[in-house]
């Protein structure tokens, strides 16, 4: 089995796993990203903001994980799945089922190369 092919069938489980927790629909995000001129500096220039879907499901994140590290208790485990039109960005928003979350950090889990999912710790603003 090929790595794309194992990478399609964790898309097919976070769908799948998003549809148990969406009432049988896949749950589905968007990614939103300031664009600009020149979208190679870092913060990006201002200038608008560009929204890509993705295929996402939300975890809370334990005491346990929250301890001794810059977790918060506003914060959520977001796995987005392979098939994102983009990957997921330290800065950029990420809409799901009505709630903005900020993306603070981002890991791509790929062994062997191949981006299986991104597991992103999205934080929830303040009320």
């Amino acid at each position: 089995m090929s790595g794309a092919d194992i990478a399609a069938e964790v898309a097919a489980a976070i769908a799948e796993a998003g549809a148990e927790t969406g009432g049988g629909v896949p749950l589905v995000g968007t990614i939103t990203r300031v664009t600009g001129a020149d979208e190679t500096t870092y913060p990006p220039t201002p200038g608008g903001a560009a929204d890509y879907a993705c295929t996402v499901v939300l975890d809370q994140y334990s005491a346990r994980d929250r301890e001794g590290t810059q977790i918060t208790a506003r914060d959520v485990k977001a796995m987005i799945a392979p098939d994102a039109v983009t990957d997921p960005r330290n800065g950029d928003a990420l809409t799901v089922a009505g709630k903005t979350f900020s993306i603070v950090n981002v890991d791509a889990i790929q062994p062997g190369g191949v981006v299986l999912y991104w597991e992103c710790q999205a934080r929830m603003g303040e009320d």
